[in-house]
């Protein structure tokens, strides 16, 4: 598990920028790269919006380095369980600090498999749409 612990706003600005570029490796795009950035969107955009603009980002990513492989339930679960963390932290938490508090807590991307069965999140329905949890049900989730 990749442990990233940003010192400020403009290191995450930076890692959102590179990824909309798509200055990044394929293998650089890590997991806590990908929750950095849609930190970054549902900070700064609506939970509709955040979502939007992480799969058109994602889409485009993944073109550019000549891979298929966008997975629709996977992007807005993780959308999704960031927006209430994010939401649920403390009110005079930095944003720094409310992005390093994820990226610990979420830094295993196997977290998936607490709300999901393989199954179920794997299929090709899930990678198409929109397939709610089958195992827990996501707290606080703002789209539905």
């Amino acid at each position: 598990m990749e442990q990233i612990c940003y010192p400020d706003e403009e290191a995450i600005r930076n890692v959102v920028e590179q990824f909309e570029h798509c200055t990044y490796a394929l293998a650089e795009f890590t997991h806590a790269r990908h929750l950095t950035v849609a930190c970054w969107y549902v900070r700064t955009l609506s939970p509709e919006d955040a979502l939007s603009c992480m799969r058109t980002h994602l889409q485009k990513f993944s073109a550019h380095h000549g891979k298929q492989g966008y997975h629709e339930t996977i992007t807005r679960f993780w959308i999704e369980l960031l927006n209430a963390f994010l939401a649920g932290q403390p009110p005079n938490t930095s944003f720094v600090s409310k992005v390093n508090n994820a990226l610990q807590y979420y830094g295993n991307k196997d977290v998936l498999y607490s709300y999901y069965t393989p199954e179920r999140v794997m299929s090709e329905a899930a990678r198409r749409e929109w397939v709610e949890p089958d195992l827990t049900v996501v707290e606080g989730q703002g789209v539905r």
